[in-house]
Parts: structure tokens; sequence; C-alpha cells
């Protein structure tokens, strides 16, 4: 994220894969708060990989995880 930043370049789509071990299966992760904080620079339509039971590999839209984030208070609304 930071280097396309840096580039100026837009993010379009993230995930967080992780594994418990070197012989574990990967985990996708629902990006942190952190990171949800800084994607959302890009907007609300960037497609972030979520965490679900199934560990399958599934995107939602940041806007659908931050139904209510701060910045609303600042948009026009449409």
């Amino acid at each position: 994220m930071l280097e396309a930043h840096k580039q100026n370049k837009a993010v379009t789509h993230s995930l967080c894969v992780f594994r418990d071990d070197e012989k574990a299966a990967f985990k996708f992760l629902t990006p942190c708060g952190i990171c949800q904080e800084r994607l959302r620079y890009w907007g609300r339509d960037v497609l972030v990989a979520v965490t679900n039971m199934n560990n399958e590999l599934v995107f939602k839209r940041l806007g659908e995880l931050q139904e209510f984030h701060w910045s609303m208070a600042y948009e026009k609304p449409t």
C-alpha cells in the first residue's frame, strides 16, 4: 500500500495471507484496523479478502466492512 501511494498508483484489491507455521495451511485474514484505514485512502470500493469459516477466498467492498466509517460525516450525500 505504501509503495502504491508513493508511486501514485491506485489500490483496487487487498488480501492478507497468513499461516501458523511453515507446514500449516494458508489463511486469508480480514485487514486489521490500521490497514483498513490506509486502504480507505483509495475509497469504499477497494475489495478486501475477508475471513470466513471455510477459509475461502472471498472479497468484500471496504465500505461493507466500514459501513459507519468516521469519514461519512464529511462526505456529501449522493
